[in-house]
């Protein structure tokens, strides 16, 4: 039976908090369990982007690689969503050493050369998507500024409230800021 590091990854606090990692868990267990795989370990990477490769868990992960058999994600962005990275992760790393790459979405075989090329092709696809959600991100943020809406993070600079998506100056902190300056 077949030994499968398992790598799950979410983005944002977000995605950590509304059950991903475990929905991508879960369902990699019940993949692994219908495929008579052994899972020898799950690298998680919670709140870590997908455009670039340091993250503490999957660099574990390529540490010990020779400890498995199989990797499997639950969908090939979870690795990467760089398309260099992705072949680069995918071909040197897990390929080189004879190990199988599982996308339970994808369902590609790395064994076949179509299977490699698929790879190729996905990777490119989940790259757009980065950009995309870049660019639609960089708009809003750019349209929030043009209407005077804050968007720096959850919390209000010090000397500031965020009331209704504005700034508003809290006078006792904005007294204190005078005071220090």
């Amino acid at each position: 039976m077949p030994i499968a590091a398992c790598y799950v990854r979410v983005s944002t606090e977000n995605q950590r908090e509304n059950y991903s990692i475990a929905e991508q868990t879960a369902r990699l267990k019940a993949f692994c369990q219908a495929k008579d795989i052994t899972i020898g370990n799950f690298f998680t990477d919670s709140g870590y982007s997908g455009g670039n490769v340091h993250r503490p868990a999957l660099q574990k992960m390529l540490s010990s690689l020779k400890d498995f058999d199989t990797v499997i994600v639950y969908k090939l962005d979870r690795l990467s969503r760089s398309q260099k990275d992705t072949l680069r992760l995918s071909e040197d790393y897990v390929l080189a050493q004879n190990i199988n790459f599982i996308s339970v979405c994808e369902n590609f075989d790395t064994s076949t050369p179509f299977g490699r090329a698929t790879i190729g092709l996905l990777s490119i696809f989940a790259q757009l998507e980065k950009d995309q959600i870049t660019e639609r991100f960089t708009m809003g943020r750019i349209g929030r500024a043009k209407n005077g809406y804050y968007h720096g993070g959850p919390h209000a600079p010090t000397g500031y409230d965020y009331v209704d998506g504005r700034l508003v100056i809290n006078v006792y902190e904005a007294m204190q800021i005078q005071e220090l300056f």
